[in-house]
């Protein structure tokens, strides 16, 4: 069973990792930091500037390491923040569904939020740490 759970955790990982990274690389890449800026001021969301490159990399190399599973815990929570400025600054006032409703955002952050704080054993995070932070008197989780 715990493989199959490891599957899937990947699974998700890679699916919101690659619209994570198709988000930042067109803030970054395809439109340009500045026209983002210009974009996040138009619609109100504070220090445009500051928050453009913020989302640009969180949600760029966010994306990478959610894939990799690297720095999981920290990535979940970036992503958590930056989707909650989204909603908050540019989708709340649209409802909940799309286009421009906050549905999308609300599904990335706490996918990915969930997603850092159990990214299975296929995580480099899981091969680096995941037998330090277990004493030798603590039994190993069961594989259920």
């Amino acid at each position: 069973m715990q493989a199959l759970r490891d599957f899937f955790l990947i699974v998700g990982r890679i699916g919101i990792g690659i619209i994570l990274i198709a988000h930042g690389w067109q803030k970054l890449i395809t439109n340009g930091i500045s026209a983002t800026a210009e974009d996040f001021q138009s619609m109100g969301v504070p220090i445009p500037g500051v928050s453009a490159w913020y989302s640009a990399v969180v949600e760029l190399a966010g994306g990478v390491l959610l894939i990799l599973g690297v720095l999981m815990p920290l990535v979940g929570i970036a992503v958590a923040i930056d989707m909650a400025g989204a909603i908050v600054f540019v989708h709340l006032g649209n409802g909940l569904f799309t286009p421009m409703g906050f549905e999308l955002p609300l599904a990335i952050g706490v996918a990915t939020l969930a997603l850092g704080f159990s990214s299975g054993r296929l995580a480099v995070d899981h091969v680096v740490f995941g037998r330090r932070g277990r004493r030798a008197s603590e039994p190993a989780e069961p594989n259920v």
